[in-house]
């Protein structure tokens, strides 16, 4: 099966993992024990636990970085064991904290490694490393020809995933890839991801020990515990809603409500209706409106249709010309933000709601907190009206979602 990962190339591949277990000389307990998981094609799974819990022994399983002691492991439907193990990473991505960059080598080097490897020709290559360049926000001209040392974590780590995409792979395993920077990059890193894996439909397998992360990029989380035990594998959603023990509902951590907000948007909300007029009709006008709709505020729109103000009925009553500029600060969501951006931008809004715009910017409602508190409740009622899948390892589904026996 040396073909392996040529033929999985630029289609993404489910992993399945059978009853696998790891364990390394001299110690006690293994490091990954009996585990069981299916992970479908295209999905994004994120591997959680404290540390020593198995999470990067498990990664490294599927790259055979590391060879399971018992148990099987399926890439495509087909045994890794029996591929060569030199051709099956070639055709795996793998990224590391800051990229794991070879310092000596510049930009385009580092990512031409394993098309280099597969004999790509010089062409091909180079139009390769500008395509994903671009696809990871940096300009070919300007970095293509850097050294990792001029560059920042971020960057470094942007350089470190295209490496990671150069041959097309089906599968991308990222061992705490974010880990090494700042807060503000680790957000821009994580946006570029989601945005990366809707484009691509790559089956991504991403180790973090931050359970906010998890919930933000995965389509799945499996979260581990000490001893390799794979405890709960589900969405982030139901983890969240109905975690399966009180191990889950600690490393969850307090706030899981709130957390809650992060994976709903507001396009999954009915915006409601907001009165609006342009600045040239005047005050006057825009407040008989906001009275006779029973409303307490009203919003200013330009020609197009795009939010200038948020103004109150006290407000209105007070002026003789409506604002024709946007209002700095103006209390703004837009359909794809999530209900944790609507609460925070309510939060700081002296209107007590929030405007909602279309992808063009056009004003399309508003957003309150009732509103996101309805949707809340309404997620929880509809998760739990999904019955649990089988346990964790069982034998009618080695895809667990729970395994409420363990610790």
């Amino acid at each position: 099966m040396s073909e392996t990962p040529s033929s999985l190339d630029q289609h993404a591949a489910g992993i399945l993992l059978r009853d696998v277990t790891k364990r390394f000389p001299g110690q006690d307990r293994p490091a990954v024990n009996r585990l069981s998981m299916d992970i479908p094609a295209g999905d994004m799974v994120m591997l959680v636990g404290p540390s020593g819990c198995g999470k990067t022994t498990t990664l490294k399983m599927i790259n055979r970085l590391i060879e399971p002691t018992s148990g099987q492991i399926l890439l495509g439907g087909k045994d890794i064991t029996a591929a060569n193990g030199d051709q099956l990473r070639r055709g795996i991505g793998y990224v590391i904290q800051a990229g794991g960059l070879f310092p000596h080598m510049t930009v385009a080097a580092n990512i031409a490694v394993v098309p280099a490897m597969l004999g790509w020709d010089k062409a091909r290559t180079t139009r390769r490393i500008d395509e994903l360049l671009e696809l990871v926000s940096l300009d070919p001209q300007q970095y293509r020809d850097r050294y990792p040392k001029e560059l920042s974590g971020g960057q470094q780590q942007r350089v470190g995933v295209a490496r990671a995409l150069a041959a097309d792979p089906p599968v991308l395993l990222m061992d705490e890839p974010f880990g090494a920077v700042d807060p503000i990059t680790r957000e821009r890193l994580q946006d570029e991801l989601l945005s990366i894996h809707a484009d691509l439909n790559k089956t991504v397998v991403f180790v973090t020990h931050d359970f906010d992360e998890a919930v933000k990029l995965g389509d799945r989380i499996a979260v581990f515990a000490e001893g390799g035990h794979l405890v709960q594998y589900d969405s982030p959603e139901r983890i969240l809603a109905e975690p399966a023990n009180d191990f889950v509902r600690q490393f969850i951590g307090s706030g899981a409500g709130l957390k809650q907000l992060g994976l709903a948007r507001v396009s999954n909300v009915s915006p409601l209706p907001v009165v609006s007029a342009t600045a040239a009709e005047g005050p006057q006008a825009l407040l008989a409106q906001a009275v006779s709709a029973g409303q307490d505020a009203a919003a200013v729109v330009d020609g197009t249709g795009r939010p200038l103000a948020w103004l109150s009925v006290a407000q209105l009553e007070g002026l003789r010309l409506l604002p024709a500029e946007r209002a700095p600060q103006l209390p703004t969501v837009q359909a794809a933000d999530t209900l944790a951006d609507a609460l925070n931008a309510i939060l700081v809004s002296d209107a007590g709601s929030a405007l909602v715009t279309d992808a063009k910017g056009r004003l399309v409602g508003r957003i309150d907190a009732q509103l996101i508190l309805a949707a809340v409740r309404a997620q929880r009622d509809a998760i739990s009206s999904v019955p649990q899948p089988p346990a964790a390892g069982s034998p009618q589904s080695p895809a667990s979602s729970t395994d409420a026996g363990r610790p």
